[in-house]
């Protein structure tokens, strides 16, 4: 076994990739104390199938990863690749047809090792097999390692056994023997469990039968049931479309309704602004509207609570109307006694009304003298009242004056400052056409078209890999109609072997040797007879020993048998006496046999130069045997035209095969680009209807800025014309100094008046007190009598 390089990654001190050459002679490595020479060693018997941590100086396997250093972080896997030259093909099957040879281990820290030849992965045991029939491995003795000259020569005989056996070859019979031996008893208790699985069989048998008609009626049941179902999901999937559509349809109208809704919002917005200065007029009424409003969702609210409350009432007065019905009895009792003090008061306030009447009025002086008094009073209350007004409309139309002169300075500021801000806000919005948008439309494009393109793919693809599926299905009838016929050749063939072959004797028969054309076995079973189980071994009891042909003279119309019979020299003589003929001539043509001849016909009928007439009723084993024969040259031609039929078949079957797995392949990958594209497409789709909303809000927003912009200028202009036309006004004409005069004086008579008025009002009263205590017990009895008839 010749190596040729050695690759090591990641293993022990070897974190970079290293390759060692092995060229031919002696190859060294040559270094001081911990380069890592013994690493080298170790890496060989590592890929040779060293599966003791030990030999490796490490406490586990992952140990020969490498662990990391102060400026190299750990890693996470090692892997060894040795390549060995197979030139003279003396590896073992399966290997030795590849001229090079790549064993390679890998290990990843946690999951154990992986063992690959030429790139296809195999078990550890193969690895040590393969060096094992080179007579090398991880623990040959070959591979000398620090202090193994000394163990060498303290061996023990079994040790010195062992490398003998390397030395000879033969290391790797053992392990293949111990291999062996493992199989044939892994192999003996299977047969046996094979005997018990039998029973088992036997007894499932019968219950697999009882459950196959279960099963039977429950795929009938089955089917009815996934029909039924097919049919209610489709009537679900019916009803969840049109569903969809009629959601896709409401989304279009709330779309429209929502665009619509923005440009109602706009023209709103300027409405809103231009109503904005009639609202301040209005703002008090608003305010009151709004305690209005506010009192009367509280009113509302108290007679909600009072409608449940009347209506609790309403129930509590319902229950209490039986007791009102007893109680009516009682109080109609009661009517009956106030009556009768009804009719005593109502004497008794006949009498105190004729003394109120006869007693002496003074009344109507009295008023006269107030009402004097009061008008006297009422006219220096209106003169103060009139002064207090003409004082009052001097304040207020110079308070007028400034407050116009300052709502119209509130005004410019304001509307001003609106439209500076207005303005601020049309130069943010900037241009409305924005390359964004554009670039998302094509956006969009690209990736529907790509989209269209990937969906074209899948169905390409898919519509190769239903034609080559169904020309692997066609391979594979092929295949195995050109199996099943020649396995049913093989099988009659076999049979028919058996049959000939059967009953061995100690010298085979002449019949072994003859071969009769087709159509002709009889004719010849006919013609020889019983005389083709004679051998043609002189050492026989009967035998056939051969003699000098002498062929007759045939009439026409009989041909020599032994022109369709391929037979020994040996049955030469008997088959020139033989000829053969129409059945239908042969009666008439056996007249005229020469001496010793005899005539057959294809169908078996023999006839005789000494009259003896054999029909080919008669049974004859030999035809049999020889139909037999024939029948097996004959299917071991088929066979052997069947089998290259059968290999070009499987070979056509295992590339159509390949080729619909890779068109699945094609399929898959095919199939995952549209869920991309479609996800893309969606993305795009978003973008632009977000940029479109965005650019129609920016629009309709612009639009409204626009028109605020002109009416604030126009408001702008009109609040300054204001302004210029409150500060044009002079101050009132009338001086406050008079008025007050006027006022304080007239108010010191109005105060006398208000004297006047109080005496003349004291006098009428005490008379009002006299006549009051009158009119008190007239009450009184008038209450009484009301009491009285409120009780009745």
């Amino acid at each position: 076994m010749q190596f040729q390089r050695l690759r090591l990654v990641g293993f022990k001190s070897f974190v970079d990739p290293a390759e060692v050459h092995i060229e031919s002679g002696l190859t060294g490595i040559v270094g001081p104390n911990g380069c890592g020479k013994s690493n080298v060693l170790e890496s060989l018997r590592w890929v040779m199938g060293a599966n003791s941590a030990k030999a490796m100086r490490g406490q586990g396997m992952d140990d020969v990863i490498f662990a990391g250093a102060a400026g190299r972080p750990p890693r996470s896997h090692a892997e060894v690749q040795l390549t060995i030259d197979n030139a003279q093909r003396r590896a073992p099957q399966p290997f030795t047809d590849s001229p090079v040879l790549e064993v390679s281990r890998r290990i990843d820290r946690g999951q154990g090792s992986t063992y690959r030849i030429n790139g296809k992965e195999v078990r550890a045991r193969d690895v040590q097999l393969l060096f094992a029939d080179a007579s090398t491995g991880a623990n040959s003795p070959a591979l000398v390692r620090q202090g193994q000259i000394s163990e060498l020569i303290a061996a023990k005989p079994q040790n010195r056994r062992r490398i003998l056996e390397e030395a000879g070859g033969v290391a790797g019979l053992h392990t293949r023997r111990h291999e062996a031996e493992l199989r044939l008893k892994a192999a003996e208790a299977n047969l046996e469990r094979l005997d018990d699985i039998g029973r088992e069989l036997e007894t499932a048998l019968n219950r697999l039968k009882r459950e196959a008609r279960q099963a039977e009626k429950y795929k009938k049941i089955s089917a009815e049931i996934r029909a039924l179902q097919a049919a209610l999901l489709y009537a679900r999937w019916n009803d969840a479309q049109i569903a969809a559509e009629a959601a896709a349809q409401e989304l279009r109208a709330a779309d429209r309704a929502v665009a619509e809704t923005t440009t109602a919002a706009a023209a709103a917005q300027t409405a809103a602004l231009a109503a904005q200065e009639a609202l301040k007029p209005a703002r008090e009424e608003d305010a009151v509207a709004s305690a209005l409003l506010h009192r009367a969702s509280l009113e509302r609210d108290r007679l909600d609570m009072a409608e449940q409350t009347a209506r609790a009432e309403v129930d509590r007065l319902k229950a209490e109307a039986a007791r009102i019905a007893a109680d009516k009895e009682r109080e109609t009792n009661m009517a009956a006694d106030a009556r009768r003090e009804l009719d005593r008061l109502d004497h008794e306030l006949a009498r105190l009304q004729a003394e109120i009447a006869a007693a002496p009025a003074r009344g109507p002086e009295l008023d006269k003298a107030l009402a004097a008094a009061e008008e006297a009073r009422k006219t220096a209350d209106a003169e103060v009242e009139r002064l207090a007004a003409a004082l009052a409309a001097v304040e207020a139309r110079a308070s007028a004056e400034a407050a116009r002169r300052r709502d119209a300075e509130a005004r410019l500021s304001r509307v001003a400052a609106q439209l500076e801000q207005a303005r601020r806000e049309r130069e943010t919005l900037g241009p409305l056409e924005t390359p964004e948008l554009e670039a998302a439309r094509q956006a969009l494009e690209t990736a529907q078209a790509e989209l269209t393109a990937a969906r074209e793919a899948v169905e390409a693809a898919e519509a190769n890999r239903s034609d080559l599926a169904r020309a692997e299905q066609e391979a594979r009838t092929a295949a195995r109609a050109a199996e099943d016929r020649l396995g049913r050749l093989q099988t009659e063939a076999r049979g028919l072997a058996q049959l000939l072959v059967g009953g061995k004797r100690d010298h085979p028969p002449a019949l072994d040797k003859v071969r009769a054309n087709r159509g002709y076995e009889a004719a010849l079973a006919a013609a020889l007879g019983e005389d083709l189980d004679a051998a043609l071994d002189a050492r026989a009891a009967a035998y056939w020993g051969g003699a000098e042909p002498r062929p007759p003279v045939w009439p026409t119309g009989v041909e020599p048998l032994s022109d369709h019979v391929q037979a020994p020299d040996q049955l030469a003589a008997r088959l020139a006496q033989c000829g053969v003929a129409s059945r239908a001539q042969a009666a008439e043509l056996a007249r005229t046999l020469p001496v010793g001849a005899r005539l057959t016909t294809p169908e078996g009928d023999l006839y005789r130069w000494d009259g003896f007439v054999s029909r080919a009723e008669a049974p004859r084993p030999a035809a049999v045997r020889l139909a037999q024969r024939t029948r097996l040259a004959e299917l071991e031609t088929e066979i052997d035209k069947g089998k290259p039929a059968l290999e070009q078949a499987q070979a056509q079957q295992k590339a159509a095969a390949e080729a619909f797995r890779a068109a699945e392949e094609a399929v898959k990958t095919a199939r995952l680009k549209p869920f991309a594209l479609d996800k893309a497409v969606t993305a795009a789709r978003d973008r632009v209807e977000s940029l479109t909303r965005d650019q129609t809000r920016r629009e309709a927003r612009a639009q409204a800025l626009d028109e605020a912009l002109a009416r604030l200028a126009a408001e702008v202009a009109e609040a300054e014309a204001a302004l210029a036309a409150a500060q044009t006004v002079e101050a009132p004409s009338e001086t406050l100094a008079g008025l007050l005069d006027d006022l304080t004086a007239a108010r010191a008579a109005a105060e006398a008046a208000r004297v006047a008025a109080q005496t003349a009002r004291s006098d009428r009263d005490a008379e009002a007190r006299d006549r009051q205590g009158r009119e008190q017990r007239l009450g009184g009895l008038t209450r009484a009598r009301d009491g009285w008839i409120a009780r009745s």
